[in-house]
């Protein structure tokens, strides 16, 4: 290998994408997944076409031979081949807005060169057309043939053509010429790092993909992809690495990062947290009715669940317990606030001889009483914390679907309905509805239109024991929209007893008060 050194060029759009598609440029297993939101392609294209600049690239080329991130495209193995450091975002959005694959289908009208997502109004409007289809070269050719002739044709040719010229929009690019893999690995960090980029996690999967090449793209990438289709995407990588060093060092004396352990001791302890977090899953659903983490706020709920079940026999587990706690400590919004430090303390815990114990100790810093009060359901729609606690409420009534009268119970899509019609409430007001004390729960294949219809007459056609199993009051005089406020104060009540009713049940003998 030669003495390190950088080499300025620049590339084309239209290249790059050809490189990567080809496996010439490829993505080296210590870059982050791909994150970009998909609103962020329209506005990266309508920059390129206002000839706008964008950062530069950040290439690596080295005989060296690390593992790419993902098996498509396949690495070329050629001389000319290089490892992306710095772009990815950008390179793989252009590769999927060019292609029009993987569900980035952007738009281009050229009677205002706006450029979008596809949606609904784009649907039903000829002016906009599919990028990919301007980009293939057959589709393009038969497009043309089919404009108008004279000058609206001419303009929309132009137009087009202008859009097609992306391909040659020049990027600058450094290329790192015989540095090292750690070399690499450290640029990508330092990179991402001053520009707040990377998140922690990604950080701590470089670094392991540096100590042991392999693990990332062949272990880790394809189980955290298996627990996303399954719905519990929100549990994330660093999650699963702070269960797998715990579980590589069940003592407590020494945590050391990942990084620095053994190859084995690592493939040894993830294999463990595969199998825990697998088990965790299945205890959510069978415990909680909860096959997915819709209203499962954070992975990090999770963390000391998977911790215990990796590191306690089956037997000597109190699964209902860690249900509770888990439960009761995201009513609390145990990990809003200093995640970090409360995930030391709480693995701490998973140590003690009593886990669920010692883990209910710590949601004593956030008061006293353990036991749910009505005002933790005061909050808004969108406090994901009080839905929780709210869902687990209705659970333990033996929730029923409004419309169906059957038992809520591990569906894959449990909708959210405002038992007080939103739509009823007066404009200037009409926020208030938006509260946890409204929502209830639907299975429902088709939630019925009742916006136009008073609650006093759509509650009056239901079972009483319907609305008892979802602490709906009973009380018909506050089922009105002028009565509001008396209505949700009193749900809340009932909602706090009922949660209170599930802890007394899950965590039987423990001192709540």
């Amino acid at each position: 290998m030669g003495i390190p050194s950088l080499k300025n060029t620049r590339t084309t759009i239209g290249q790059l994408v050809e490189d990567y598609r080809s496996g010439r440029l490829v993505i080296p297993e210590f870059q982050r997944d791909y994150v970009w939101k998909k609103p962020k392609a329209p506005r990266l294209i309508d920059s390129l076409y206002r000839s706008y600049p964008i950062s530069t690239l950040l290439l690596w080329r080295s005989p060296e031979s690390p593992r790419a991130r993902r098996p498509s495209p396949r690495p070329s193995n050629s001389r000319g081949m290089s490892w992306l450091i710095d772009g990815q975002q950008r390179v793989m959005t252009l590769h999927r807005v060019m292609s029009g694959e993987d569900g980035i289908e952007v738009l281009f009208n050229p009677e205002n060169d706006q450029f979008s997502l596809a949606n609904v109004a784009t649907k039903h409007d000829p002016s906009w057309v599919r990028l990919a289809d301007l980009f293939d070269n057959a589709t393009y050719r038969e497009l043309r043939r089919e404009l108008p002739n004279g000058p609206k044709g001419t303009k929309l040719e132009t137009a087009y053509d202008r859009v097609r010229a992306i391909r040659d929009y020049e990027v600058p690019v450094v290329i790192m010429i015989d540095h090292s893999f750690e070399d690499a690995v450290d640029a990508f960090t330092r990179i991402n790092s001053l520009g707040v980029r990377l998140k922690q996690q990604d950080i701590e999967a470089a670094r392991i993909a540096t100590s042991h090449t392999g693990v990332i793209a062949d272990e880790i990438t394809p189980f955290l992809e298996r627990v996303a289709r399954e719905g519990f995407s929100r549990l994330n990588v660093m999650h699963l690495f702070r269960v797998c060093s715990f579980i590589a060092h069940p003592d407590g004396r020494d945590r050391t990062p990942l990084y620095k352990l053994a190859r084995e001791e690592v493939l040894r302890a993830w294999k463990k947290t595969e199998s825990a977090t697998l088990e965790t899953m299945g205890l959510i659903r069978a415990e909680l009715g909860l096959v997915n983490m819709d209203i499962l706020w954070s992975g990090a709920l999770l963390v000391p669940l998977i911790a215990v079940v990796g590191t306690t026999p089956a037997r000597e587990r109190d699964h209902p317990g860690l249900v509770g706690w888990l439960a009761l400590a995201a009513l609390l919004h145990h990990y809003s606030r200093s995640t970090e430090t409360t995930l030391d303390r709480d693995l701490r815990a998973c140590r003690d001889s009593d886990p669920v114990g010692a883990l209910l100790r710590n949601l004593r810093h956030h008061r006293s009483s353990l036991e749910a009060k009505p005002s933790d359901f005061a909050g808004a729609v969108n406090d994901r914390s009080g839905l929780l606690a709210t869902y687990v409420a209705c659970k333990h009534r033996g929730m029923k679907d409004f419309f169906t009268g059957q038992k809520i119970v591990m569906q894959a899509n449990i909708d959210r309905h405002h038992i007080l019609p939103r739509r009823q409430f007066l404009e200037s007001i009409r926020s208030s509805a938006d509260t946890v004390a409204n929502i209830g729960f639907i299975a429902s294949e088709v939630n019925r239109a009742i916006s136009h219809t008073g609650p006093e007459v759509y509650l009056a056609e239901i079972k009483p024991e319907i609305l008892d199993s979802q602490c709906v009051p009973d009380d018909h005089a506050l089922w009105r929209i002028r009565q509001a406020d008396a209505f949700f104060a009193q749900r809340r009540k009932l909602l706090a007893a009922a949660f209170n009713d599930y802890l007394r049940e899950a965590l039987p003998g423990r001192h709540l008060r």
